[in-house]
């Protein structure tokens, strides 16, 4: 996953970059009226999560991986229409959440803290996380110290 540096200049470059990709995707899943509007970052996210409940699975996965590739840049975005959107396009926010992984769980704590109705969903993306994430520590001492009973 990318992060964005705390150069301004290059954060505008990728903002950018990443507007101009969503804005293909846009037009290519056929929403012609819409190219010629003016959209920010907030707005193509929310409208890609819209449009992707009546697009094919194949514009799904791709229009979610564009999510997670912009990495910590979409989580309040995301979080934000996690409040707004139902069904489908719901679900999609959470899942880009939970594959963006560690950078959406302090957004999401800070949400559940300031809008306590929304807790129930933050916990449970939140608990997605985790529960995706290995313990590495205790993993690689159970696995040295079995190899070296195997190795003596």
């Amino acid at each position: 996953m990318r992060t964005l540096v705390s150069n301004p200049t290059r954060q505008l470059r990728e903002k950018s970059r990443i507007v101009s990709k969503l804005s293909n995707i846009i037009s290519n899943i056929g929403f012609g009226k819409e190219k010629s509007r003016e959209l920010s970052l907030s707005d193509h996210i929310f409208y890609l999560l819209k449009a992707a409940e009546t697009l094919n699975p194949k514009e799904k996965n791709r229009i979610e991986n564009y999510f997670v590739e912009m990495g910590d840049l979409a989580v309040p975005y995301l979080v934000s229409s996690l409040k707004k959107c139902t069904g489908t396009a719901r679900g999609m926010a959470a899942m880009a959440l939970i594959r963006i992984g560690t950078p959406s769980m302090r957004f999401l704590e800070e949400t559940m803290a300031v809008e306590p109705e929304f807790g129930w969903a933050a916990e449970y993306i939140i608990n997605e996380i985790k529960g995706t994430q290995i313990k590495l520590t205790e993993r690689s001492v159970k696995n040295r110290d079995l190899e070296k009973v195997l190795v003596s």
